[in-house]
């Protein structure tokens, strides 16, 4: 079957959901940074670079709402991948039935169905999907309840069950899922996806250019109960075991991407910029900045696109200020023209990453709307959806005679049972 690095993603379509914020539970800000570091990897190259605007991101939903019907209509087109990823509180009700926790959802068993994301309407969006493979993953306590009906993501028994189906648990149906204190690391990440994409990012040496769902699974189980967390669990249908995520980084061909023209990066170029993104999200990322601006700049000048944009962060002071936790406050012009040198070089080679941060540099750094507003509107034009939300931000401060932010600090990067080693969800 076609691996990360030939399949075209443009006919697959994947859903993320996370919450960390609660009304009534405690808040779980681990699983702010799963749901980012998920979304960079699958848009990232070694998962085959899925397009933006076939990945969506559901952040701190408060009630279900329209959400299932959000789900349905999200996975509905998805001819080749349909991928659904949770994270944050799971919960069961009375009838044992898996909830997948939102802003507002209720302790109380009885109020919790009518209060979340239920596995059910997770598992209806996947029965009305014609994609080929479907997958779902839940880094969430309780997770194997949702293995119901065999596991299989079709419905009902009288369904017919997709030519190739994935859950990944990182619970048993009655056991808790972990996650990273504040105390053990200043971006902590839930156990299961953190264990997920470190195995990605770092690949597996001896192993086949391409790393398949079954395989990765097992090596993330075995590192798991290694350390001493939770074992997670996984149902599989037909051919999905065998279903290539995402590249090999540690094999000679892993960083080999499909043709996209004379204008595409030398291999060399995806394998750099993935080694500069792996330092970047671990856990000594602050430490280590002089090495990952090396590296982006090394991937820029061999022609990567959103290396060139995150080597702008670096340069500006973002990426220092993010990987330390502090607001982006620094007002001075040091790293401001190389920053823009390199946000518009990547813009210029169809970066919607580049176009969006050259937009708020002139925003949020230079006071220069009308700059502003021609560069978010070429962001959102490539289908950055925080590009979009600028921009009709800005135009409604400017209706309101406000003006940009001109100065302002914060700044948010586009790409997250007590025990002695972590806390459960």
């Amino acid at each position: 079957m076609p691996d990360a690095l030939d399949r075209d993603f443009s006919r697959s379509r994947a859903v993320l959901i996370g919450t960390w914020d609660y009304r009534h539970l405690r808040p779980v800000p681990a699983a702010e940074h799963s749901l980012r570091r998920m979304r960079d990897l699958l848009t990232g190259p070694l998962c085959g670079d899925w397009p933006a605007e076939r990945v969506s991101v559901v952040e701190n939903r408060a009630r279900p709402g329209d959400l299932p019907h959000e789900l349905v209509l999200g996975l509905q087109d998805a001819v080749d991948v349909a991928l659904f990823y949770y994270v944050g509180h799971g919960q069961y009700d009375n009838d044992d039935r898996l909830c997948l926790a939102l802003g507002e959802s209720s302790p109380d068993p009885v109020l919790r169905t009518t209060s979340s994301l239920t596995f059910d309407a997770v598992r209806q969006a996947f029965r009305t999907s014609r994609a080929a493979t479907k997958i779902a993953i839940l880094d969430c306590c309780f997770a194997g309840l949702a293995a119901g009906h065999d596991g299989r993501l079709s419905g009902a028994d009288d369904m017919p069950r997709s030519p190739g189906f994935c859950l990944l648990m990182a619970s048993g149906e009655f056991s808790t899922a972990w996650f990273e204190s504040a105390a053990e690391s200043p971006r902590p990440q839930t156990y299961f996806t953190k264990y997920l994409a470190d195995l990605i990012e770092r690949g597996v040496p001896g192993g086949p250019a391409g790393l398949a769902l079954g395989p990765i699974f097992q090596d993330v189980a075995h590192a798991l109960v290694r350390d001493g967390k939770p074992p997670p669990g996984s149902r599989f249908g037909d051919h999905a075991a065998e279903f290539v995520l995402a590249r090999n980084s540690a094999h000679p061909r892993g960083g080999i991407r499909r043709g996209a023209g004379p204008s595409a990066p030398r291999p060399d170029a995806e394998e750099t910029y993935a080694a500069a993104l792996a330092l970047e999200n671990g856990l000594d990322g602050a430490g280590r900045l002089a090495e990952i601006e090396s590296l982006y700049r090394t991937a820029a000048g061999l022609g990567h696109a959103d290396a060139m944009a995150r080597l702008g962060l670096v340069l500006e002071g973002r990426t220092r200020a993010r990987l330390q936790g502090e607001l982006f406050s620094d007002t001075s012009d040091r790293g401001v023209e190389e920053a823009m040198h390199w946000y518009r070089k990547a813009a210029d080679h169809g970066s919607v990453f580049g176009a969006f941060w050259l937009g708020l540099l002139y925003e949020d750094r230079l006071g220069d709307a009308t700059e502003a507003m021609k560069w978010y509107e070429t962001a959102a034009r490539g289908g950055h959806e925080g590009a979009g939300a600028a921009l009709a931000g800005l135009r409604d401060r400017l209706s309101r005679g406000l003006g940009p932010l001109a100065g302002a600090a914060g700044f948010k990067d586009a790409p997250g049972s007590n025990r002695r080693t972590g806390r459960s969800k």
